[in-house]
């Protein structure tokens, strides 16, 4: 499964379907499972270490030094023992308590033989724990994950690792899964306020409402709980019944319902119609993503009819998703040719990815917002949508998180989430740390109502530079993030100059041209 970097609000929209957390992928490398719940447990740290060393010295992006990665792998492991070190010159390692030597190995030859690093450490981790008091009382759990958080921290920012629980939300997140079908979050005066009901679900079903305060859960009080207690308790087995009591504050009354759990996979796309325009809110990249997409555009079709004027994918705040779907989703917008690239050290991690004449919105205009939590599989829409000038893209630079991830399920249930390839678009560039710099920048435009030629001509020297960035410093992309800065608002005035960009043919073909990959060519 490849994977894009996706957060999950720790405040609120807990989608009870399941929690949206993740990112970007199309091919899946797990393992089987060989334990389920608390039996992770059993699973020991250097077995879950021992195989993250295989994966990343197989598969990461750059070639690793694990010379230097066990080091800090190992201070991660044994953090609460302050009694015990590392030390090495380099070629042996040898763990020390309290001043003694308790073992001592010497270091593989190849500093990226992730099989005989993993090895050795496992051996480093097998002796510590028999000295030490400390780690022989420490949850297990805890220890592989101080171990391989230490781990991830060493190769990129968007590697890292979810321990058990983590790792079961996010292929919920992903694939869906039993639910009821809720959004929920917790107030400030800590109620559980049930906040978007899915349609056709079995809360929707059932009566469920936004606004509905969650009492209780198969008879247990939900009133103090974690939020993500609440979440775990409505999921579980399709079609297993689950008893939900609510208080609907409207009515004053409070309610039980019996329901049961259905399929669900989170709502990411939500349509509005805005006059002859429709308003399409792309919150993530999940498995149902391009088809709820394709529908939300038949149904704008449907509801506007032959004035139906274009289309606004508002993408501001999406932080990513599957990568087939960002495929999926350009390809409802893009014809024949090419939609993005990935490029990596693996041979599976290399591959162009093309448009085959799906091109469901037909010769519709289309505005993409984004904005600076605008990442990953929202940026490959962006920048294929703008290479390929079939939209105009409209907010401030994006995230810039442009590499894809691998995610791998461990031996303990948890997940490794690798970073393997960098992604290209059409036009060459990458928009890894750079980000997606739109044609008009909305930051620069005080009075939407102004929107003229010379708004949407002031960037088209600036896109050319973008776009023939290959391989910049550190300071050449801080200075050209200055030109449009990222930022998390997403203020009504993007709305208001997509709209009239779309109201004026002339205009908004002209911005168009401005970003598409025959400008850049022509220059």
């Amino acid at each position: 499964m490849l994977l894009f970097r996706r957060v999950l609000s720790h405040t609120a929209a807990a989608l009870l379907a399941a929690s949206l957390v993740a990112s970007c992928g199309s091919t899946s490398a797990s393992t089987p499972p060989s334990a389920a719940g608390s039996a992770s447990a059993e699973i020991s740290p250097q077995r879950v270490v021992a195989q993250a060393y295989r994966l990343i010295a197989e598969r990461h992006l750059n070639e690793p030094d694990f010379r230097k990665i066990s080091v800090e792998t190992y201070r991660g492991f044994a953090a609460t023992d302050p009694d015990l070190s590392l030390q090495t010159d380099g070629r042996i390692y040898s763990v020390m308590r309290g001043g003694k030597e308790i073992v001592s190995r010497q270091a593989p030859n190849d500093p990226a033989d992730g099989k005989a690093w993993g090895a050795m450490l496992a051996e480093l981790f097998t002796a510590s724990i028999a000295a030490s008091p400390t780690l022989q009382h420490a949850d297990r759990n805890a220890l592989t994950k101080a171990a391989m958080v230490a781990t991830t921290q060493q190769l990129d920012k968007n590697t890292r690792y979810a321990d058990p629980d983590e790792a079961r939300d996010n292929r919920f997140q992903r694939d869906g899964g039993g639910g009821i079908g809720i959004t929920i979050e917790r107030t400030k005066d800590k109620k559980v306020m049930i906040i978007a009901v899915q349609d056709g679900s079995p809360a929707g079903k059932g009566g469920i409402r936004p606004g509905d305060q969650i009492l209780e859960i198969d008879g247990e009080n939900m009133i103090d709980r974690p939020l993500i207690d609440v979440v775990h308790k409505l999921r579980g087995p399709v079609g297993a019944p689950v008893s939900l009591s609510v208080l609907r504050l409207s009515e004053g009354r409070q309610m039980t319902v019996l329901l049961q759990r259905g399929r669900i996979i989170p709502t990411t796309v939500t349509y509005e119609r805005d006059g002859n325009l429709a308003l399409i809110h792309l919150a993530g990249f999940n498995t149902a993503t391009t088809d709820s997409l394709a529908q939300a555009i038949d149904k704008a079709r449907a509801d506007i009819g032959p004035g139906l004027a274009g289309i606004i994918v508002d993408m501001r705040g999406n932080r990513g998703g599957l990568l087939d779907q960002a495929e999926g989703v350009a390809e409802l917008f893009v014809g024949d040719g090419i939609i993005f690239s990935t490029k990596g050290r693996h041979p599976d991690s290399q591959h162009t990815y093309r448009s085959e004449s799906h091109d469901w919105s037909g010769d519709l205009p289309v505005a993409v917002l984004v904005n600076g939590n605008s990442a990953s599989a929202a940026e490959i829409v962006a920048a294929a949508l703008q290479d390929r000038g079939r939209a105009v893209v409209i907010g401030t630079t994006s995230y810039g998180k442009g590499t894809v991830q691998t995610v791998v399920r461990l031996v303990n249930q948890g997940e490794l989430i690798l970073t393997w390839s960098k992604l290209v678009a059409p036009s060459g560039y990458t928009w890894n740390e750079l980000g997606v710099m739109p044609n008009v920048c909305s930051a620069k435009i005080a009075n939407p109502d102004t929107i003229g030629p010379s708004a949407v001509d002031a960037n088209q020297a600036l896109l050319r530079r973008w776009h023939a960035e290959r391989d910049p410093s550190a300071q050449e992309v801080a200075d050209l993030r200055k030109i449009c800065p990222p930022s998390a608002e997403a203020p009504q005035r993007d709305l208001e100059i997509a709209a009239d960009l779309l109201h004026n043919p002339k205009l908004y073909a002209e911005a168009v041209r401005l970003g598409s990959i025959d400008q850049a060519a022509a220059h």
